[in-house]
């Protein structure tokens, strides 16, 4: 029986500079059979820490369907464990217990066909997961659109796989909030200048889509405004709510919200389920 308590050691294996203050690492267990053995949905986080300077909750924002090869993680420095995670180098070890929480559904179980994923600065990390996963099944009958918004050029994160993405099928906008861009591509993706909420008007949505939603609290109740004007229903809308988590497992209550726990219950949620909670957001 696997212990959720026991933290395992892995290497980082690649490291990528992703903006000034956020840095993407790339590891692996050292113990060979627990690689071999772990998997993940995506969505799901994991308990990352250091000996000395605790532990934290952190986004697995790799393809699922590599989880038996490696774990991908992008952690932005805020704080004392995350100023000394990101100072580690290729060769280090960190320590890694989960995978916990529910995470976005299965896109073949959905409803819609299509896919529209909108994120928000650093919520577009655990929106990459499903993008890696869902790039590699796109098909003329099923769609991927993503809608990212960011403060700057600077901010912009995941920009290497950009191109890829797009390769394979996927329609993606990116839009700056704090910076006016000079060319009408970044890294072949068409981008302007505004709130993510605008792309809603700027550009044709797919049909027969379900939503994806990722971002800060703020976001969410205009991103919401938005795909209701679209007529995109409560069931075909997903949020992921991760502030507040701590212990990961539901025991600290630190990210209890009425009575359902964010880090137990989700942190990928069913609007329907969670739209008449106060204060969710």
């Amino acid at each position: 029986m696997k212990n959720f308590y026991l933290p395992e050691a892995a290497k980082i294996i690649e490291v990528v500079r992703e903006a000034p203050n956020v840095k993407w690492f790339k590891v692996r267990f050292v113990n060979k059979k627990i690689q071999q053995n772990f998997h993940f949905w995506h969505g799901q986080f994991a308990m990352v820490g250091l000996p000395g300077y605790d532990e934290a909750p952190f986004d697995i924002c790799s393809n699922p369907l590599r989880s038996t090869e490696y774990i991908e993680f992008t952690i932005r420095k805020v704080g004392r464990l995350t100023s000394r995670l990101v100072q580690l180098q290729k060769g280090d070890l960190l320590w890694i217990r989960g995978p916990f929480g529910r995470g976005w559904p299965s896109l073949f179980k959905l409803p819609k066909k299509n896919l529209l994923v909108v994120g928000g600065g650093c919520g577009f990390v655990p929106l990459r997961s499903v993008i890696e996963e869902a790039a590699e099944q796109l098909s003329s009958e099923r769609q991927l659109q993503v809608f990212y918004g960011c403060r700057n050029t600077e901010e912009l994160l995941f920009e290497n796989r950009y191109k890829d993405w797009q390769k394979k099928g996927v329609k993606l906008n990116v839009i700056f909030s704090e910076e006016k861009p000079r060319n009408k591509t970044v890294y072949g993706a068409p981008c302007s200048y505004g709130l993510v909420t605008k792309l809603f008007d700027e550009v044709e949505i797919i049909k027969n889509a379900s939503a994806f939603l990722c971002g800060p609290p703020v976001m969410f109740k205009f991103v919401l405004k938005k795909l209701k004007e679209k007529k995109f229903a409560d069931q075909d809308i997903y949020l992921s709510l991760e502030r507040k988590m701590d212990c990961g497992i539901g025991i600290c209550q630190h990210c209890a919200c009425g009575e359902i726990y964010i880090c137990k219950d989700g942190p990928v949620f069913n609007y329907a389920e969670i739209k008449n909670i106060p204060n969710i957001f």
